[in-house]
């Protein structure tokens, strides 16, 4: 079963999609705010000599950052800076901590953001593990929770749910 057949009526499924997304979210920030660094050092001298191609740079460095970074962390630390405060991290399909050349082969769709969704969207059409990206599948790894519970579904929930007032007699 296919996790866009699953995920409608798995809240497990449901949060853990969305804590991915979160979590990439803010690696993606982290890796842009890196790139614009590097970029900032370099790009007022070739903008002054007539270089606007360099625009074109900025998405090819903070793509390639995103996939180091990413590699990096999960096979070092089991997760990146996002997926630790989502509670999630990276192993193999059996449990164990995935190397660098698994991490490496899991994250080369991080590139760019179009070659990142298409792994995402056809990992979830497809069957197999409903938490896995199309790259975890070939790489053997997948993503779990360091918790027990929902983490943001329940939250919101939470916040959303009106209060039953109380009866007055």
């Amino acid at each position: 079963m296919s996790a866009f057949e699953k995920i409608g009526s798995d809240r497990q499924l449901q949060d853990h999609w969305l804590r991915r997304l979160v979590a990439g979210i803010v690696d993606d920030i982290i890796t842009w705010v890196v790139a614009w660094v590097i970029l900032s050092f370099v790009a007022i001298p070739v903008l002054l000599l007539g270089g606007a191609a360099w625009f074109g740079v900025f998405p090819f460095l903070s793509g390639v950052l995103f996939f180091l970074y990413a590699s990096f962390f999960e096979s070092s630390r089991g997760s990146t800076i996002g997926m630790q405060i989502m509670h999630l991290k990276v192993t193999t399909m059996e449990g164990n901590a995935a190397g660098l050349n698994k991490s490496m082969l899991r994250n080369i769709s991080k590139i760019h953001v179009l070659l990142w969704v298409i792994d995402t969207l056809i990992g979830m059409a497809t069957v197999g593990d409903p938490r896995q990206k199309y790259s975890d599948r070939f790489a053997g790894t997948t993503v779990t929770s360091t918790i027990e519970k929902d983490l943001i579904i329940t939250t919101i929930v939470a916040d959303v749910s009106p209060e039953t007032p109380p009866i007055s007699t």
